[in-house]
């Protein structure tokens, strides 16, 4: 019985030193591959001065990659501004496995996913938070091999507004509404304009600063649109955006901080906006919205101040231009933001009139 239970013993431990050493035989080696590789893409403003790290402030910014594995990690700097704030991010893969984090440290090892079947795997990461919350640093990816992959050639919609065009104070999934600091409300990715993109198949950028307006800002931003639309962080004095990439849509979504008053400079540097748009863009549709948080006496404001704008902008020659109007007012989330479900209602408004005007029919 003795000799039964030793043959035992030596049988049960012999098969856990089998299943260590087939466990750590099957696990994944990872390798590093710098942020500039060329299998990486990168869509918005994202400044490549620093040729191994491409870092930005935009809303909505993203890269997309094919990573060859079960698992994958991403190593991105936060600028933490002010020495406590950070920025949140999304993350993608595969379409449709989600998560919104918020980055902790100034240097941070993200496991994008793990335990995945092995094979090829879309990741896409998005910066849910807006420039004032300070940049991002992609320094680099950890996974098993980046798969060359042909990024398919996508519409390219822009969207220029202030908070409400950022995401801003729309997700209390964090915690809810009252409970953080205004940034941990931000969600980029699931804003009307990123989702209106993704609804028609193209891809975005978010020009768009909280409290901005087209003549006068408020809650302490001291200069509008026009000053620092030309700026890779949106702050006046700073590197410029060179324009790289062209929109076939330009949606402006400015005037709530305007408030409706001083209606002639409003227009004035509206049109002064769209003068500077089309020399950037002159190909670009434009499409200049009211804006969807406005009660009823602001939207009837900005209707005929756009309604105004556009009249005399045409009498340039220009009739790559329209006008759109939100029929709803949403003002459920943080400081009366639109919250994320109604930023797929706004997102259906828009989905709805693109669709049925001549714009995307006559896009290059």
């Amino acid at each position: 019985m003795r000799k039964i239970a030793t043959y035992g013993f030596l049988f049960v431990f012999l098969g856990a030193i089998v299943y260590v050493i087939y466990h750590f035989s099957q696990k994944e080696a990872q390798t590093f591959f710098h942020a500039n590789d060329k299998r990486i893409h990168y869509v918005g403003r994202f400044d490549f001065s620093e040729n191994l790290e491409p870092k930005t402030w935009a809303p909505g910014t993203y890269l997309e990659f094919v990573a060859q594995g079960t698992s994958c990690d991403i190593i991105v700097e936060d600028e933490v501004k002010f020495g406590k704030t950070h920025n949140y991010l999304e993350i993608v893969v595969d379409h449709h496995l989600t998560k919104r984090i918020k980055l902790n440290s100034k240097i941070n090892r993200i496991q994008l996913f793990k335990d995945l079947k092995n094979g090829s795997h879309h990741v896409l990461v998005c910066k849910n938070t807006e420039s004032a919350i300070g940049f991002i640093k992609i320094k680099g990816i950890y996974c098993q091999k980046l798969c060359k992959w042909k990024k398919p050639r996508k519409r390219l919609f822009e969207f220029i507004g202030d908070s409400i065009t950022c995401g801003n104070g729309a997700d209390s999934s964090s915690c809810s509404f009252g409970k953080g600091s205004w940034y941990d409300y931000h969600n980029a990715y699931l804003s009307y304009g990123a989702r209106l993109s993704r609804s028609l198949k193209a891809d975005w950028m978010l020009s768009s600063v909280s409290g901005i307006g087209m003549n006068k800002s408020c809650c302490g931003v001291k200069h509008s649109m026009l000053h620092v639309y030309e700026r890779i962080d949106f702050q006046k004095g700073n590197k410029s955006w060179f324009f790289s990439i062209k929109p076939d849509v330009v949606f402006i979504t400015l005037g709530q901080n305007d408030g409706g008053n001083e209606t002639r400079a409003f227009e004035k540097k509206y049109l002064q906006f769209l003068q500077k748009l089309r020399r950037n863009y002159p190909n670009s549709w434009f499409v200049c919205c009211t804006s969807p948080m406005a009660g009823k006496e602001l939207k009837h404001k900005l209707k005929k101040s756009i309604e105004r704008v556009i009249k005399v902008h045409r009498q340039t020659g220009d009739q790559r231009i329209a006008s759109f109007y939100y029929k709803g007012i949403y003002n459920k989330g943080y400081d009366k933001h639109p919250t994320v479900e109604q930023h797929q209602l706004m997102m259906y408004e828009l989905n709805k009139f693109v669709r049925t005007k001549p714009i995307l029919s006559q896009l290059r």
